[in-house]
């Protein structure tokens, strides 16, 4: 049977490591190891890890790698380089920390229906949001998921349906849209990165994930905002850290917005804005087949 393990690099609180690793367990997962960003993390026993499976990125750990990047994408790419290095099963799944799969998809049977000419496998991305006039501090409390949007004209699609709030989102999520991916153990010449895996600087062709049993996409679901207070604690350290080296004109809009509602105290109507669906938005998108249930 195909196996795989997972990788993330996280700076986040014990309970959404603990939440991240039981989910993957669950999922089948030979492995799963997080590498924490910071000089100090959780105990590994803590969040289900053993110890070996719980890597602090601390000064030794960089000092032995060359010296620590700036960017944040700059050390997962190192991370995730050392994840595959040592790599002992058939398939390295990269995610991060809130993202989860969608469902109840047998990873290891979507892996296995990989065709073999394939490299590595794309698991496309839904966000994860709320329907209005639910408690929005419910952690991974959403109960629906918007997909991302390929049809033509996506800016101006936004600007209906987010009034005000429309320049922020790319094909119709607030996040990348780009999916993650999963790659073969043993190949050549790669380099790992965030979403997709390259070779000489391109990237490998790769399969669209789906689940056998169904003929239907294995989506991987994005907790862009595990809760509002999740969500505000992680717009601060990002404002804190300033580090906006890979991050798009439109995450960046974001970030000001974010910045802004702060000091005023408005940033719960903002998140509402972002991740809460009025029924008319849910209606447009379960219409437009751009809306699922995450349970």
């Amino acid at each position: 049977m195909t196996d795989f393990e997972v990788v993330a690099m996280a700076l986040a609180p014990d309970r959404h490591v603990a939440a991240f690793v039981d989910h993957y367990r669950s999922k089948g997962a030979a492995r799963v190891r997080v590498y924490f960003d910071a000089v100090e993390g959780p105990a590994p026993a803590a969040v289900g890890l053993e110890t070996a499976d719980l890597i602090v990125c601390d000064a030794a750990f960089w000092a032995m790698r060359g010296g620590r990047p700036e960017a944040v994408e700059d050390r997962q790419r190192v991370v995730y380089a050392d994840a595959y290095s040592t790599l002992s099963a058939d398939w390295l799944l990269v995610v991060d920390i809130d993202e989860f799969m969608l469902g109840d998809v047998d990873m290891a049977a979507v892996l296995d229906a990989v065709p073999t000419a394939r490299e590595s496998v794309i698991f496309p991305s839904v966000e994860a949001v709320w329907q209005g006039g639910d408690d929005l501090n419910r952690e991974y409390g959403a109960s629906l998921a918007r997909k991302p949007y390929h049809g033509p004209f996506s800016d101006q699609f936004a600007d209906l349906l987010y009034p005000a709030r429309g320049t922020f989102f790319v094909r119709g999520l607030l996040a990348h849209h780009m999916g993650k991916h999963a790659v073969r153990r043993g190949r050549p010449g790669l380099m790992v990165c965030i979403h997709e895996s390259k070779r000489d600087g391109k990237p490998l062709k790769a399969a669209r994930a789906r689940d056998p049993k169904t003929g239907q996409t294995a989506w991987l679901l994005h907790h862009d905002a595990i809760s509002l207070d999740a969500w505000r604690a992680k717009w601060d350290r990002r404002l804190a850290s300033g580090d906006t080296a890979e991050m798009g004109r439109r995450r960046r809009r974001q970030q000001a917005a974010y910045a802004t509602a702060r000091t005023e105290g408005r940033e719960e109507a903002l998140f509402a804005d972002l991740y809460a669906l009025r029924p008319w938005q849910a209606r447009v998108l379960r219409q437009l087949g751009l809306l699922l249930k995450t349970s």
